[in-house]
């Protein structure tokens, strides 16, 4: 499976060159997602030289302990144990965690068809409390740092008035901290980690159809990335996201969206072991706005709220995620 995994990453990262060169041009153990989206100015294809660059903070808490898709009082966890390469299970209580992320992201029309973003998680703050045994709630275990960086190459495969659709290959490096302490001086846990330390390899596809030209569109996307194993032996599960929505524009200055945002997380492995406690499915819907402050700037928000979670085993999911941000073209 894993040397399936190495030579599909292979061929991905291969096709990534391939257009550059024609061209001329994240759940385990204690919870580590941020808001999955569509955000409206870094999913499509740009003018040949134009620019967006988009800044944004997001906001996730997960306090709500689950069993499978149902409530309960606690969730026991494991802790991934480095040091001794082992699983201790059900070693602590989860309490509660915080994921806040402020990322900039550059996109840049190679082509009137092709187009290249850069998404950089400039600093990733995992706030984390947890208690072992009956002892007494700890909160010194969270970690900050820079994340990693995304390379992402997107071609309209299809055009016309009404209808887009955008084809994309992607990268995503081992540029952030992996390896960061918890206060006991051990490695902390994967997902509370601002990297994952592998090199991951991501497909994605976005068709939007304008019912209404320049007024009302509904569009719908998919992503699936590929992971790989990092030197400490921990392997991430592949994570697809399924994207539906509609986008209408109120007035000259304003639109709204909603969207429906669907993330299945595979299991995470360490040392060829199954984790558990990781991976999922979950569901959210997700209300937008967007405010045009001028020709070349705009603001948007999201708000995203669980429908349906369901972890494997026990894990706490989302409570609900916050996303802000401000776009500016040129």
């Amino acid at each position: 499976m894993k040397k399936y995994k190495v030579k599909i990453f292979y061929i991905i990262f291969m096709s990534i060159v391939c257009l550059l060169s024609f061209n001329a041009s994240l759940e385990a153990a204690c919870g580590g997602g941020n808001c999955s989206l569509i955000t409206g100015s870094q999913d499509g294809v740009l003018d040949k030289g134009k620019f967006i660059i988009d800044l944004s903070y997001r906001y996730v808490l997960a306090e709500n302990p689950h069993r499978g898709s149902n409530s309960t009082n606690e969730a026991k966890t494991p802790k991934v144990n480095f040091a001794t390469r082992s699983i201790d299970l059900e070693e602590h209580t989860e309490i509660r965690t915080i994921n806040k992320l402020v990322q900039f992201d550059v996109s840049y029309g190679m082509t009137d068809k092709l187009t290249l973003s850069l998404n950089v998680p400039m600093f990733n703050d995992r706030y984390h409390e947890h208690k072992e045994g009956a002892g007494a709630i700890e909160n010194n275990n969270g970690t900050t740092g820079f994340g990693d960086i995304t390379l992402l190459a997107k071609y309209a495969l299809l055009e016309t008035t009404k209808h887009l659709l955008v084809g994309g290959v992607g990268i995503k490096f081992a540029t952030g901290d992996y390896k960061l302490v918890d206060a006991g001086g051990s490695i902390n846990e994967p997902t509370l980690q601002a990297g994952t330390g592998s090199y991951d390899a991501i497909l994605s596809g976005i068709y939007n159809y304008s019912v209404i030209p320049n007024t009302l569109s509904i569009f719908t996307s998919m992503s699936h990335r590929f992971t790989t194993e990092n030197d400490l032996d921990y392997l991430f599960g592949d994570t697809t996201l399924i994207d539906v929505g509609a986008d209408y524009l109120l007035s000259n200055k304003v639109s709204v969206s909603s969207q429906l945002n669907l993330r299945i997380s595979g299991r995470d492995e360490f040392v060829n072991l199954d984790v558990p406690s990781t991976g999922g499915e979950f569901l959210f819907f997700t209300p937008g706005v967007r405010l045009a402050v001028s020709r070349d700037v705009s603001i948007y928000s999201h708000v995203q709220l669980p429908l349906y979670q369901r972890v494997k085993d026990e894990n706490l999911v989302e409570d609900y995620g916050i996303m802000l941000g401000v776009s500016y073209g040129f």
